[in-house]
């Protein structure tokens, strides 16, 4: 209980320390300054690769760049997703990821430049600068979840955690997610025994059949008389009806069981021992039973047919 409330202290601490950067309004100068500063911020993961989380959060989702053309949104959604990727990506293909990133900003430092060499009258590079910023990739995007950043937290605290305690184990980014996998998996399986149990019981509390006196009080060739003659005029559920309590009857006589006349139907099937041989014999027939009479199934003369075979195996013929 004690390592379980510390953990939870730990969540609530992790939780609470995320905050999604709003955006940034800057001043050209400002802009290829805050530039240069993350081309830093992503050499320094190179060496520090834990810093990559906090470098992700501190990120603000756009900057507004403020010229005297005018106000400039640049998205920075591809720095966010290329900062995801490193952190749930193996070590051999984290150092090409961060390679690709400081690309990219190198690419709108040098669009920074020249946007603040050309002249005012310069229309031409203006237009060429409004052109790159209206890409695909500067288009209008969010920046990571909440839950993003608190599954990006808690998979590089666990990694960390493992290359302590297993240094020469393999790696394992993706430990975070094997664990809430395992625990959606574990509540499925508790969900699917629950919902199994329950169906069960609702199979076992069948309806209650009272009889004014115990099956085996008239023979099982009466119930059976009785059952060949419903059969006769089509009527296939009171025929299996009938000839199930002629197999109760047979079996009951043999003494498999006391009489009780306020017996379930599978009552009396788990009154039969385990080895003796009757008892599948009897499953069937009083499967066979409850689908047509409790569970409503329309029955047919090949039913009644096959049904008729089973309660002969039980020693109902004549």
């Amino acid at each position: 209980m004690k390592k379980l409330g510390t953990l939870a202290v730990w969540l609530i601490v992790v939780l609470s320390s995320f905050s999604v950067a709003e955006d940034i309004s800057l001043s050209l100068a400002q802009y290829k300054s805050e530039l240069e500063h993350y081309r830093d911020e992503i050499r320094k993961i190179g060496d520090h690769p834990e810093h990559a989380v906090d470098f992700n959060r501190s990120v603000p989702s756009s900057f507004r760049v403020e010229t005297q053309a005018g106000a400039i949104s640049v998205p920075l959604e591809f720095l966010h997703t290329g900062l995801q990727k490193y952190l749930t990506s193996t070590p051999n293909l984290r150092p090409d990821l961060l390679s690709h990133l400081g690309d990219r900003i190198k690419a709108m430092q040098d669009e920074a430049d020249s946007f603040s060499g050309a002249q005012g009258g310069d229309s031409a590079t203006r237009e060429r600068l409004n052109q790159i910023l209206s890409m695909r990739e500067f288009g209008q995007v969010r920046g990571p979840t909440q839950w993003e950043l608190l599954q990006e937290r808690i998979n590089a605290w666990l990694d960390e955690k493992w290359n302590k305690l297993f240094p020469s184990a393999p790696d394992i980014d993706q430990l975070g997610q094997i664990f809430v996998w395992i625990m959606i998996a574990v509540a499925s399986s508790v969900l699917a025994v629950w919902l199994y149990r329950q169906s069960r019981e609702r199979l076992l509390d069948r309806p209650r059949e009272v009889v004014a006196f115990v099956p085996s009080a008239r023979s099982w060739r009466s119930w059976l008389a009785e059952a060949r003659a419903e059969a006769a005029r089509g009527a296939w559920r009171e025929a299996i009806h009938l000839g199930y309590w002629a197999a109760v009857s047979r079996l009951e006589g043999d003494g498999l069981w006391r009489p009780d006349k306020t017996r379930t139907p599978r009552e009396y099937l788990n009154a039969i021992p385990a080895a003796n041989s009757s008892k599948p014999i009897f499953a069937v027939v009083t499967k066979t039973f409850e689908s047509s009479w409790y569970g409503g199934r329309p029955a047919s003369a090949e039913d009644f047919a096959r049904f008729m075979a089973e309660i002969e195996n039980l020693g109902c013929r004549g």
